[in-house]
């Protein structure tokens, strides 16, 4: 994808060392190079055979605060990106998605800001996707162009310090690194942070002088990072806030809300909680679901905070040509009068795929969510419940509903997240799925992967054996005689055997299911469209005219 250069603050001689690696380096070698950071499996589970550690000490914000030094920035730096640092356990990536979203459209209208950059994880179909500027990802050469200057001037501080031990960041500490990297060369001005885990000692609290923080819904996840409770959870994710910068979160468990107070105090912060607004009552906010308008309520007042800060500031965060508030016309958020058309416009075509998505093929519709926690996948019952009684109503026929399921992730209680979802569906929507597929994460039959989809976390042995997707498949049968359940080796012919039975009933409309994990959400997405066709979704509208991305294949 291009030559690797040098930068200019280091010698091209410095570079000799890396020569050999060769100097066309492509995309490819760059996710080659990024999938070695990740953490091995066998190295998760040691760490998780060991006492826990103290929660509350933790040296990984000062390892990032030494490789931030060492690609040549300073903390203080970033606070040119004017940053909007958003934490939580559900909805982050939404809310991230709404504010983008939202600050696009305002760009559109006004200009300001200037360029917008957008962090996020997981990924769905390119590792790309989490580092956008102007909602759309990355190119291939300038994501493979900063990999390697990161990568290098990495390696040279290494080599400064100890030739003998050089230890590099592991994954999404790297792509941190990257982001900020990126974003600094192409000077955004407003850059968009969703928190990776917790927030106190994620690599993206790096930023020092965010401009606006939000902490959405909190749950039980990443126990072993952040603690079994509510509470050990909430003081992780108000790591967060920072002095001189204002606080939002949205309704949270009592206790959890104690924590956030408590830690707002400490850090002299003015901690502000987010009702669904009264200004979304005309507002089309997909899925209509209350948890989906508090991440749209929260997403609001955050972009209003970074919109009135710029305006106030003249938009001079990178550059003076960005108009005054008064010449943009952004004025300071109440949200109990109608949103203006640049945040309406914001919500209603922000599109953040593999989140209650549609997709609609000649055979069926599938209904696609990375959800892998309890209360998410509760959520997502009640989104794929409705929609097949609805259907129930609206035809002769019966629907005929098929899951497709797959979480590998061995901290997870996976008995928990099946019954949760099976015994929603049931109890709640009386819906049983005629069909339960449980399939790895493995992309094609050829038991391949997608080079984005690439898993080191994963035990293979496990995977080989699919001891997982055996135990799900019995766990679903004693609760459901009636379903057929059916375990295979890749998420290809998961997709192949959910068309396959559908093919075999016609005359009914067919509602697939597939959800517990983004890695399957995104090899299912690639599967369906073929790669490439999809490998740029913008997290906005554009084109698409519509809040969630529905496709004819």
């Amino acid at each position: 994808m291009g030559t690797r250069p040098a930068h200019p603050t280091y010698e091209v001689s410095q570079y000799a060392i890396l020569t050999q690696k060769g100097d066309n380096l492509t995309t490819q070698d760059a996710l080659t190079y990024l999938n070695s950071l990740q953490t091995k499996f066998a190295i998760l589970e040691e760490r998780r055979k060991k006492p826990p550690p103290d929660l509350k000490k933790n040296d990984a914000l000062n390892e990032m605060l030494q490789w931030v030094c060492d690609i040549g920035y300073q903390r203080s730096d970033f606070d040119r990106l004017n940053p909007v640092h958003v934490a939580g356990t559900k909805g982050k990536g939404t809310t991230c998605a709404f504010v983008n979203s939202i600050l696009a459209q305002s760009k559109a209208r006004t200009q300001l800001p200037g360029k917008i950059g957008l962090f996020t994880s997981p990924h769905l179909l390119s590792v790309r996707e989490r580092i956008r500027i102007d909602s759309k990802p990355v190119s291939e050469e300038l994501f493979t162009r900063y990999f390697f200057e990161v990568w290098d001037r990495l390696e040279i501080a290494a080599e400064r310090r100890n030739p003998e031990v050089k230890y590099k960041p592991a994954y999404l500490r790297y792509l941190t690194l990257l982001s900020l990297h990126i974003f600094m060369c192409e000077q955004v001005d407003v850059a968009v942070y969703e928190v990776g885990v917790g927030g106190e000692f994620d690599s993206t609290n790096v930023i020092a002088k965010p401009a606006v923080t939000g902490i959405t819904a909190l749950g039980i996840d990443h126990v072993q990072v952040l603690g079994a409770t509510i509470e050990e959870i909430a003081w992780h994710k108000a790591g967060i806030f920072k002095t001189g910068a204002p606080a939002y979160t949205v309704r949270q468990p009592e206790s959890a809300m104690e924590v956030l107070k408590q830690r707002a105090e400490e850090k002299r912060v003015a901690l502000v909680e987010v009702p669904i607004a009264p200004c979304l009552r005309d507002v089309q906010i997909v899925p209509d679901e209350d948890f989906q308008k508090q991440n749209a309520s929260l997403a609001v007042v955050l972009a209003d905070r970074v919109l009135t800060k710029l305006g106030a500031a003249g938009g001079q965060g990178q550059g003076e040509s960005a108009p005054s508030a008064a010449l943009s016309g952004h004025r300071p958020l109440d949200i109990e009068q109608p949103l203006s058309e640049v945040f309406k416009a914001g919500l209603t075509s922000t599109v953040w795929r593999g989140r209650c998505e549609t997709v609609e093929t000649s055979y069926g519709k599938w209904l696609l969510d990375g959800a892998h926690t309890a209360e998410s996948l509760e959520i997502v019952s009640d989104w794929f419940g409705r929609t097949v009684k609805q259907s129930t109503l609206s035809t002769s026929n019966g629907p005929l509903s098929v899951l497709v399921f797959n979480q590998q992730a061995s901290h997870r209680d996976l008995r928990q997240l099946i019954e949760t979802l099976q015994h929603r569906l049931i109890q709640k929507w009386d819906v049983r799925p005629q069909h339960a597929i449980f399939c790895t994460n493995v992309t094609y039959k050829t038991q391949e992967y997608k080079l984005d989809f690439v898993d080191a976390n994963t035990d293979s042995n496990l995977l080989r054996g699919l001891n997982d997707q055996h135990e799900y498949a019995r766990i679903w049968r004693q609760n459901d005689l009636e379903c057929t359940t059916h375990v295979v080796a890749s998420v290809e012919e998961a997709v192949e055997t959910a068309r396959d039975l559908i093919t075999c009933s016609p005359g009914h409309p067919a509602y697939v299911l597939a959800t517990g994990s983004f890695r399957l959400i995104g090899a299912v997405l690639t599967i369906l469209e073929g790669e490439g066709i999809a490998s740029e979704p913008s997290t906005t509208g554009g084109a698409h005219g519509e809040s969630l991305v529905s496709q004819r294949l």
